[in-house]
């Protein structure tokens, strides 16, 4: 798939999230929430909006954070594959420079041994 449509695609999604997300607080904007938290061994109570926007908001740095890191992974694959092939392809040239240099002595031989059996 063309990376462009990708792009389109994935912002046409955040998009329609996001106006999910903000039609979800809209319309529950006086909405309370009671939770437990095991920890304290206490109960809360809390606006719904408050959970919903922590919610979003550490899911979308924990997003950002993955992809950092799958980024510099696979930046670093990338840049293992380019010097592996530099060096296959220097040692292609190189090959290359011993078979002209090869080549060049086989015409140089066969040149002597022409005119050396001229002189004869």
């Amino acid at each position: 798939m063309n990376k462009t449509v990708e792009k389109y695609i994935y912002l046409l999604i955040e998009t329609i999230v996001l106006i999910g997300f903000v039609a979800f607080i809209f319309f529950n904007k006086n909405a309370v929430v009671t939770y437990f938290c095991p920890l304290m061994q206490k109960m809360y109570t809390t606006k719904l909006i408050y959970l919903a926007v922590l919610i979003f908001v550490i899911s979308h740095i924990a997003g950002y954070s993955l992809c950092a890191f799958l980024k510099t992974k696979v930046s670093a694959l990338v840049d293992a594959y380019q010097k592996r092939h530099e060096n296959i392809s220097i040692e292609k040239d190189s090959d290359k420079a011993k078979i002209a240099a090869l080549e060049a002595k086989i015409a140089t031989l066969e040149a002597a041994l022409e005119s050396a059996l001229k002189n004869k």
